[in-house]
Order: C-alpha cells, then sequence, then structure tokens
C-alpha cells in the first residue's frame, strides 16, 4: 500500500478487536465441535438443551449479522434483528422459569398463624381462620 492507501488509523484498533474477537469465537468453537453435538446434547436435562439451542441460534443469528455488516449491507434489512430480538426473548422466558424454580415457597398455613396471632390482642380469645 502507498501512503496515500494506508489503512485508517482510527479504525485499526476496532479491527484488532474485532480480530480478536473472532480468534476467541473460533477457539470456542473449536471446542464446542471437537465431539459430537448429539453427545453433548444426549447428556444435558431440558433446560440445558433449551439452552444449548439459544446460544447457537443466537451465535449463528449474530455470525450472520457481522457478515451482513462487514460486507456493508444493512441488517436490519434482512430481518436478522427481528430474529435476534425474538431469541433474546425466549432467553428472558427461559431465564423467568428457571428463576421461578429456585422461588422459594410460601407455606401458607404457617402464613395464616403469623397473621392471626400478629392481630390478636391480650384478653380476647384467639381468632381462628
Amino acid at each position: 500500500m502507498t501512503e496515500s492507501e494506508e489503512f485508517p488509523e482510527e479504525l485499526s484498533e476496532t479491527v484488532k478487536n474485532f480480530h480478536g474477537s473472532l480468534g476467541d469465537l473460533k477457539t470456542k468453537l473449536d471446542l464446542m465441535l471437537s465431539q459430537p453435538r448429539t453427545d453433548l446434547y444426549d447428556k444435558l436435562d431440558p433446560m440445558g438443551k433449551a439452552k444449548m439451542d439459544l446460544v447457537s441460534a443466537y451465535a449463528i443469528n449474530s455470525l450472520f449479522w457481522m457478515l451482513l455488516k462487514t460486507m456493508g449491507e444493512n441488517p436490519g434489512a434482512a430481518d436478522v434483528k427481528k430474529e435476534l430480538d425474538r431469541v433474546k426473548e425466549a432467553m428472558m422466558r427461559c431465564k423467568e422459569i428457571q428463576d421461578r424454580a429456585k422461588r422459594g415457597r410460601v407455606d401458607q398455613g404457617a402464613a395464616k398463624r403469623l397473621v392471626s396471632s400478629g392481630l390478636w390482642e391480650p384478653g380476647k380469645s384467639k381468632i381462628r381462620p
């Protein structure tokens, strides 16, 4: 390249970061592809299978987004954004299901006893539900 055709200096850091991210992605994909997907998939519970499917769909759509951007096209025109939003929504539903399973259960009998004992006044008969 001649001096007038040099790469813009303001983009050099961005391109280095992009190149590093692609290297990290390749490393992680090589790890994931080192064994058949069915072997990985069979070892997972239903929630793990759902997460694996969602992450795969998100990764593929993100890579397609990057491809369109590098080609100078508008990814929004190809409905990639809608698909990414759909996958994000499914990820949020999956997280809600996980959080719901972690949430503690309320012992309704104990709650009634607690409330009735809190409303009880000395000298009066106990309130029975």
